[in-house]
């Protein structure tokens, strides 16, 4: 396996709270019950900690593939 900084990012929606939702890359996925350290529009950089992470299966039948397969719900600090 190559170095990190060699791999290529992973797109996630990612959403805190009821809030919409905002495609973001990451370096590598986190996990539920970690961190993660960055500014959602709108809003200030902040650290935010991770409720859930949803990983969509792609059906190899189906020729409408989603641009993104991962969902990221963080939890909103207010």
């Amino acid at each position: 396996m190559g170095s990190p900084s060699s791999q290529t990012p992973i797109t996630a929606r990612a959403r805190i709270g009821q809030q919409p939702d905002f495609v973001r890359l990451f370096q590598t996925l986190p996990r539920a019950g970690e961190w993660v350290n960055f500014a959602p529009p709108g809003r200030r950089r902040d650290d935010y900690e991770v409720d859930w992470v949803l990983h969509w299966a792609i059906d190899p039948d189906d020729t409408d593939s989603p641009d993104v397969t991962v969902e990221i719900q963080l939890v909103d600090p207010e």
